[in-house]
């Protein structure tokens, strides 16, 4: 399950965004990418970075 300010990769973008609200009822997430925007996706879509 993701978390609120975690660093994830969404869609086919390859942007890296962190997590600003998780709909688990409509298995969602609002990501939050670096210049400001905001967009929902459904965690399907989404990955999470990993620290290396």
């Amino acid at each position: 399950m993701f978390k609120k300010g975690e660093k994830v990769i969404a869609g086919f973008t390859e942007e890296i965004g962190i997590v600003a609200q998780v709909d688990k009822g409509h298995e969602q997430l609002e990501v939050e990418y670096p210049d400001g925007s905001y967009r929902v996706i459904g965690f399907s879509n989404v990955r999470r970075v990993e620290d290396k």
